[in-house]
Parts: structure tokens; sequence; C-alpha cells
């Protein structure tokens, strides 16, 4: 499987989680952010890393966005965060081109304030930037007994919708938390793509070639050899063709545009084909109270019933691993990687170091 031979990583280092977080901050913060803030940001990515979201995590993205957008100024360290409009139950944020993070946990924060009063809120955030791995923020709703909802929108054009020749939106990604009692919480964070953009940078990165759907030309042709991906224009919407589903992944990805876009009014990366970055990333973030539908306790002991059954389903005679529902995977790699650590390439070390001694930071994992 692919993606198993994504996550064994060659040559690794590992490292824990409190010393990777505070490296990670003295980085983003001398690069200019306060120290609060820094902190926040290298939490959710190293949270990434400890659920197993290695394409979301520290080792391709501090490059790719973060630490790359505040040294070239796409990125705003000291941004001037503000709800801009509001009523009861909505928001919309401007999080002043800073980092996703600081604006997106704000957000949520705000929604499971205002759904604390009124049973269910949405928040959403315009002219913002990567806010990392989507799951992170709809996992804030369940320690309030709360589900919670995640969905970005905007930068680069990575998906080239059913029929289209080129790129037009972003990989768009979601999420959905509900809890759960003694079961890990269901938790599904997942691209409107066939693969995050990430995925395919970390195949690259490690020289594995990679299955059809996951990257294609500018004729409609997979590009499968990872040697060739710069031949690959974007990536199609998830289901691949139309046969197998291709409109429902750019119904879900015009969603996620619609919501996290038009709705608090930012303009679309489509939008703007004359710009060859696209359009800011904007957010949407929502927080429903269980208890506006019946006991939470009671919720969350039949959330135990059904994911308990779901385990238990007898395993197909050629599958190559258990039957698991989203989330649970995760549980298992907290636990992991709290024994062992966060497992680093060494490009990602050789990385790190370069950038320690660029901004002048102790190099300490």
């Amino acid at each position: 499987m692919v993606l198993e031979k994504l996550k064994n990583v060659p040559d690794p280092t590992y490292v824990q989680q409190e010393p990777l977080t505070e490296f990670i901050t003295s980085l983003f913060t001398a690069a200019g952010m306060p120290a609060d803030e820094a902190r926040l940001c290298a939490e959710v990515l190293v949270d990434a890393d400890m659920n197993g979201i290695d394409t979301h995590g520290v080792c391709y993205n501090l490059d790719l966005h973060y630490l790359t957008g505040l040294l070239n100024g796409y990125i705003n360290p000291t941004p001037n965060v503000q709800v801009t409009y509001q009523t009861p139950g909505t928001a919309v944020i401007d999080a002043d081109q800073g980092m996703g993070m600081i604006a997106s946990v704000k957000a949520m924060e705000l929604a499971i304030e205002k759904a604390k009063i009124i049973g269910m809120a949405s928040v959403a955030v315009k002219n913002s930037s990567h806010y990392g791995a989507a799951g992170y923020y709809a996992r804030l709703a369940l320690k309030h007994d709360m589900i919670g909802y995640s969905m970005s929108s905007g930068g680069g054009r990575v998906i080239i919708p059913m029929n289209a020749r080129y790129p037009w939106m972003g990989t768009n990604p979601m999420a959905f938390a509900a809890p759960a009692g003694e079961e890990p919480p269901f938790v599904i964070d997942m691209a409107s793509s066939m693969t995050s953009y990430g995925k395919v940078s970390i195949a690259q990165a490690f020289g594995v070639d990679i299955p059809e759907g996951w990257a294609q030309n500018a004729d409609g042709e997979p590009v499968t050899d990872i040697s060739k991906r710069s031949e690959a224009i974007g990536q199609p919407p998830l289901g691949g063709k139309y046969d197998t589903g291709a409109h429902k992944g750019t119904g879900i990805g015009i969603m996620a545009d619609v919501l996290s876009g038009v709705l608090p009014g930012e303009k679309l990366s489509g939008m703007m084909m004359d710009n060859p970055k696209g359009g800011r990333f904007c957010h949407y973030f929502q927080a429903t109270r269980i208890d506006g539908f019946r006991p939470a306790d009671e919720f969350k002991l039949d959330m135990d019933d059904m994911l308990r059954a779901f385990r238990a389903q007898e395993q197909a005679p050629n599958a190559d691993a258990e039957v698991l529902y989203p989330g649970y995977p995760d549980a298992r790699y907290v636990a992991k990687r709290t024994k062992e650590g966060v497992s680093l390439p060494r490009h990602t070390v050789n990385y790190f170091k370069k950038m320690a001694d660029t901004l002048n930071v102790d190099y300490s994992i």
C-alpha cells in the first residue's frame, strides 16, 4: 500500500512532542511572531504529527507554507485579528493575512461560546493563510460535548474540476468530529481531492510512485511516475472521473468555496486566474450542542455502541487491514508517538538545522 510506504520514514530522527513544539515555536518567534501565537501555531502543527497526519505537521509545511510565508511577506507575523460582523449565531473574522491557526482557533472558540447560548453557531474566517489540519478545529468542540465541523478553501489552484483542463480550486479540506464515551471520537478529516497535496509531496521526497488519481497532466492523463511529477499540473477531484464520482468531489469542493469563501466575502482562487499564487485562504467553523437534541451522555453511549459494532464487522478475505472508523487510527498514533516520539525524515532535520542557523535559533532537538 502506498499510504503505508509513506508512513515508513527512512533514517528517522525521533523527537518527543514538547521539545519539537518548543523548537518550532522558537522558529516562528524568530520570524517575528509574538511568543504566545507562535506557540499556538506550533501546537497545531505538532498535534497533526501526533495524530498521524504527517502531511499537515512540521515536516513539509514550514517550508511550503509557514516559515517561507512569514519570511517572504505573504504571511503577516503580527496580525490584528478582528470580528468584523456577527449575530447571536454567526460571525465573520478577518485574519489580517496572519497565520491561519490564530484566527481559526479564535473562530472555533467563538462558535463554541455562541453555541453554548443558542445551540448551534457558525463562524467564517477570511483573509487568512493555510490553517493546518482541519480536524484540529473540529476536535476543539468535543470537550464541550459538542459536534465540531471545519472546512477551508483557497490558496493555490490545485484541483482540476471534472471535465476541465486546468486547476481551479484548492484541495478544500473539511473535518467533522463527534464525541463518544469510551471509544475514540469519530473524526473524519479529508480533502475534496483524491488525496492531499501533501501526500504527493511526501511521495516525491521518499521516491515512491503514486496511484492513478493523485496527479494529472494537461491532457487529462494520470501521472503515476513520481520522477515525472513536474508534468502534473494538478490533481483530480475526489472520485477521479465521472463514472467513479468526480461530480461529487467537485461538488464538495464547491461547497467548501461557498461556506468558507463566498459566505464571508472572500475572493476565490479560481476567480483570480491572473494571480499565480491564487487567493487568500478562508475557513468555516461550526459547533453544535448535543444536549440541544438529547442528553450528551446518552448520545455518547450510543456512539460507543455504533462504533464498536462498526469495528466488529467481519474482515474481507483479501483485506490487508482491520475494519476501523475514521478517528480510531488517530488515537493509535497518539499513543504510539507519545511513547516513541515524532519521526522526522533526514531532509526535515537538515531543513530545521538550516533555518535554525538562518534565524539564529538554538537547534535543541
